[in-house]
């Protein structure tokens, strides 16, 4: 079984976890409020919040390079399957590794649904960490889905 899932996220979630670098504290301040706004107004993703990530992603050379790489092997890809998404286990998983991330991915004010909620709670889960470019690499399912994107484009 396979989903459609907006990659914006995804490739900011891999490009987040291969960053050498931490990110000063005005990009923490703004990832928090990108986080604070997908978990309040999930709706408002293409209008608003959309636009907030990728300022906060053009604004770091690296973390721009990283998520350009990523977008371009997503761009091949047209369905991710269900297994390699995060799961509520995972999720969890997260909040017990980093206390400012307290469950408030689990209970979102929205009506996002299925795999779309699960990827905004992990966005709103390292937004509010206090070290979001160490609580990203906590995230095992990044590495399963590292792996499928290497299979999907063998030729990079």
């Amino acid at each position: 079984m396979t989903t459609k899932t907006d990659k914006t996220i995804i490739a900011f979630l891999l490009a987040l976890q291969d960053l050498n670098t931490s990110l000063s504290a005005q990009e923490k301040q703004n990832l928090q409020e990108v986080a604070k706004q997908l978990d309040t107004q999930p709706r408002a993703w293409e209008s608003h919040i959309e636009e907030s990530l990728l300022e906060i992603i053009f604004a770091n050379g690296e973390l721009n390079k990283f998520y350009k790489y990523y977008q371009s092997q997503l761009k091949n890809v047209e369905k991710i399957p269900h297994d390699l998404l995060p799961n509520e286990a995972e999720i969890s998983s997260l909040i017990t590794r980093d206390k400012l991330g307290i469950a408030k991915g689990f209970k979102p004010n929205s009506e996002a649904t299925g795999y779309e909620r699960q990827l905004n709670n992990v966005v709103v889960i390292i937004g509010n960490s206090e070290k979001p470019e160490e609580t990203v690499k906590q995230a095992i399912f990044l590495g399963k889905l590292k792996q499928y994107l290497t299979q999907s484009n063998p030729s990079n």
